[in-house]
């Protein structure tokens, strides 16, 4: 999978700004105004300041539509301004997987974890001592990728200032970036899992089935209570497998709570299965592309996937990593050298090693091409 975002003659904008531009700027709050279609009065700064700031607006984005990369770099840092605090918010979401830790910019993406030695306690003999384990702490680092999304800017439109199409622009490499990570995130594990040697709980079937999931579940369950995390498509296989089924007069009869109709009624599976909680992956369309049969879109994350984790672990056995912040990019597109601003954030996931039987997998393959 491609996590980046490519365009020709790729300039760092920190090479090229000069105004030392923060999240405290006016300028930063008026053009956040604009973009979303807000009245820039109503804003806590004086008009003065208002004025001020528009104007700077206007004048630099004519000077960027003439070329100039300082005025493209000063409009990009006051985009990564407002696209990051909400970006980074998403990403902690990840955190659903195991562990999430958001690193500086001088920090290493390292996987963490215990392990105990001497787990053998004897019990003691007269004249002699008991063995006791010692927990011992290990680090490994793991390499980042780059996540990128980006966009076409038009300056003239926002010289004249027109800003409608800025706000859609950010919203969009906010979902672009968030999207690629968590499949990034997810293709990590899932290989992990499949890979590893030794005892793994690894099911994977063209169709599930309850006994198989039933059996998966019961392991994990010895580490700490299951979560289910994954596709709408996988957690509905659930719902007939919740109740019971007996026979009176030679007709089957489904018996199933009033409160667990509802909620299927409500969210379309239901929430907990033999004491697992299931808990659903947004996965909209990918309106690019088309799935294996080509009679509809593809979906941005494996529709056929689930994970199994256990709560209640001290260290999680999935542990991923955003290293610095955003960093923004201009440059122009590979196919038709449109002007583009591209956003990157370095991202790093793994399983810690020794560990990846901690982590269930469940695999429909006749839901995607993983």
């Amino acid at each position: 999978m491609d996590y980046t975002f490519e365009i020709n003659n790729a300039r760092n904008d920190s090479t090229y700004t000069a105004n030392q531009i923060t999240e405290r700027s006016p300028v930063v709050e008026v053009f956040s105004a604009l973009a979303d279609g807000r009245d820039v009065s109503s804003l806590r700064i004086n008009e003065t300041a208002i004025k001020k700031a528009e104007t700077y607006i206007k004048q630099t984005a004519n000077r960027a539509a003439n070329g100039d990369f300082t005025a493209m770099a000063e409009l990009n840092t006051i985009r990564k301004i407002i696209i990051e605090p909400k970006l980074l918010q998403e990403i902690k979401l990840l955190s659903v997987f195991g562990s999430y830790k958001p690193l500086g910019w001088n920090e290493t993406p390292e996987i963490e974890t215990y392990n105990w030695l001497g787990v053998e306690s004897n019990i003691q003999a007269e004249g002699t001592d008991v063995s006791f384990p010692i927990r011992k702490k290990e680090k490994y680092p793991i390499a980042p990728v780059t996540v990128s999304g980006g966009y076409a800017v038009n300056y003239r439109e926002l010289a004249l200032g027109n800003a409608a199409k800025e706000n859609e622009g950010m919203e969009e490499v906010r979902k672009d970036i968030r999207n690629k990570a968590a499949l990034y995130v997810i293709e990590t594990v899932f290989k992990a899992i499949e890979n590893a040697t030794g005892i793994k709980y690894f099911y994977e079937n063209s169709t599930l089935a309850k006994a198989s999931v039933d059996d998966l579940l019961n392991k994990i369950r010895r580490f700490g209570k299951p979560n289910v995390i994954g596709d709408f498509a996988v957690l509905s296989q659930f719902v007939p497998w919740v109740g019971y089924v007996g026979s009176v007069s030679s007709k089957d009869v489904i018996g199933i709570s009033q409160k667990v109709l509802d909620e299927i009624a409500d969210t379309g599976f239901v929430g907990s299965y033999l004491g697992s909680v299931l808990r659903e992956i947004p996965n909209p369309y990918n309106f690019n592309k088309r799935n294996a049969t080509g009679d509809n879109f593809d979906t941005l994350l494996p529709a056929g996937l689930a994970f199994v984790v256990p709560t209640g672990q001290t260290t999680s056995a999935i542990q991923t990593f955003t290293q610095g912040g955003l960093t923004s990019f201009t440059g122009n597109d590979v196919t038709n050298g449109n002007v583009l601003t591209r956003f990157d954030l370095a991202v790093a996931a793994g399983v810690v090693k020794g560990r990846e039987y901690e982590v269930g997998i469940i695999h429909d393959t006749n839901l995607d091409t993983l």
